[in-house]
């Protein structure tokens, strides 16, 4: 029933014809006056409310219509290569058979992030966490995990499909997941599942494509403290297996950015498994290494901040050590190693000083940025230890070895820097044509060059911004690296790209980390 407003109480005819209606009881003199029967009066409820329920129902039928209409069309439009990645799945892991190609949203969307980030597309090398595969086996793909993945899915496929109102649905899973954590964590058996563990980390995902603010690097931090937390009370025993070798350097390398940026050093549980584990395997492949040196170059840089360590040449020699096993793989490039350089004479802003790198996959991207990055920060280090010991009074350092040695870190710097500028468009997937020393782009094995995904974003994020903060950073290097933070933030739809080139800009630091410590 609607109401209607204040109606006239006339008679019908009265009402027909538009007259004044004097509305005797007997019958309105209107009606006596033209020799006819007065029709009556209508009953006093009708007067105030007037039934719309056929209308309302019509309304809502129609509204329902254009939503499904809405679902609909997204569900059956023609999507790029990852919107299939279900079926990708199923070929490759039958135990995620019971995701369907995409019958409804959060199907679709968890396909979106089991393309973007479990499924690689090379091996011998996996997607970003492919440990999901493993889980999937055992029986560890949890309600948890799936509100994770959904969460990430959907705020992924809300910026891929342009259908921004997924995004209410992408929170609601995100507070279903934060909720199922919660009780996992307080569970001393479900604690220790590898499943919580990665929902952690995936719960740290939705921040870097959700985070418009600096919070969010505070929000993405305490996610992965809260893991290294968890690493923990999973104990040492979990170094035992691969799969916890594996979750533990997973952790660190993210564990390592908060900790470096904050000059703090790893927690000294992280420093004991992932040193247990580097003394377990005996000869670790590259990968780990790579890890083990950012690790303890986050415990160098800790000691010379807080002043335990002192003494210049100690710094320095402790540098050059650490310095020493990365420079032994770039030397002596382990098998799966290998990337090819192009260059190219096209114009565009995603390729830097004309030339680009192709590697196999995101992943092996990845460890060579992470590579250049300790090496980076490592000869930044040794640059300021000589610069301070050149200033002192009388000098630390005077001898030709130590201006050589600044000579040979500042043109480090710049090489590493320029690699990773080199790695932007295998990440944004932009392969202009060009040339190589060694072979034509378009001889290249096209299945080498993987698509473009979110995790290729999410790769190059904080390798890029670093490039950019750097003393040495030319302002051509910062608005190449400006540019292509923004374009990874607009065209990838991980705000927190955006929020990293700001920060860039305004040359402040990460605020919100230098207000509380890693503990």
């Amino acid at each position: 029933m609607v109401y209607c407003g204040k109606p006239s109480g006339g008679c019908y005819a009265c009402r027909a014809r538009k007259t004044k209606c004097d509305k005797l009881p007997g019958g309105c003199t209107q009606c006596f006056r033209a020799k006819r029967t007065c029709p009556g009066y209508r009953s006093p409820g009708d007067l105030i409310f007037r039934d719309e329920s056929t209308h309302v129902e019509r309304k809502f039928k129609a509204k329902e219509a254009k939503k499904q209409a809405l679902e609909a069309s997204l569900s059956v439009t023609p999507q790029p290569e990852e919107y299939t990645s279900l079926e990708l799945v199923q070929q490759k892991d039958p135990h995620l058979s019971t995701l369907q190609l995409a019958p409804t949203i959060e199907d679709l969307a968890t396909g979106f992030f089991i393309s973007n980030y479990v499924i690689g597309n090379t091996r011998p090398h996996k997607g970003h966490l492919d440990p999901i595969e493993d889980m999937t086996r055992v029986g560890q793909l949890d309600e948890g995990l799936l509100s994770c993945m959904k969460a990430v899915g959907l705020a992924g496929f809300a910026h891929a499909s342009h259908a921004p109102h997924l995004l209410r649905n992408a929170r609601y899973q995100y507070v279903r997941a934060l909720q199922s954590t919660n009780v996992a964590l307080r569970d001393p058996v479900q604690v220790k599942k590898d499943s919580t563990l990665m929902s952690i980390m995936i719960l740290g995902i939705f921040e870097s494509i959700t985070g418009c603010r600096q919070d969010s690097l505070k929000d993405w931090a305490e996610h992965i403290k809260g893991a290294a937390a968890v690493i923990k009370l999973r104990g040492r025993e979990q170094i035992n297996k691969p799969a916890g070798r594996r979750l533990l350097v997973h952790v660190t390398a993210y564990l390592m950015i908060a900790c470096m940026n904050r000059q703090v050093a790893p927690p000294s549980h992280i420093i004991e498994y992932m040193t247990a584990a580097y003394e377990m395997v005996g000869t670790p492949d590259s990968a780990f290494n790579v890890q083990f040196m950012m690790m303890k170059y986050a415990s160098l840089l800790a000691d010379v901040v807080q002043e335990r360590l002192t003494d210049h040449q100690t710094i320095i020699a402790r540098s050059l050590e650490i310095d020493a096993t990365l420079l032994d793989i770039i030397t002596n490039v382990p098998p799966g190693w290998e990337y090819v350089t192009v260059f190219t004479d096209e114009q565009s802003e995603y390729v830097w000083n004309g030339r680009y790198h192709v590697y196999q996959d995101y992943w092996m991207a990845q460890m060579w940025n992470s590579l250049r990055i300790v090496r980076i920060l490592l000869h930044e280090m040794i640059r300021n230890t000589l610069l301070d010991g050149f200033s002192r009074s009388p000098p630390i350092f005077s001898a030709s070895e130590h201006s050589a040695q600044f000579q040979i870190s500042t043109d480090t710097m710049y090489e590493m820097q320029a690699d990773i500028l080199c790695t932007v468009p295998q990440h944004i997937g932009y392969f202009p044509k060009g040339e190589t020393s060694f072979k034509t782009l378009t001889e290249l094995d096209q299945s080498m060059l993987p698509m473009i995904k979110m995790s290729g974003g999410a790769f190059i994020m904080w390798p890029l911004w670093l490039a950019g903060i750097l003393d040495i950073a030319t302002e051509e290097v910062r608005q190449f690296v400006k540019r292509n933070l923004d374009s990874i933030g607009t065209t990838m739809g991980i705000r927190q790209a955006q929020v990293l080139a700001d920060i860039m800009v305004a040359k402040t630091g990460i605020t919100v980390w230098q207000e509380s410590k890693v503990s």
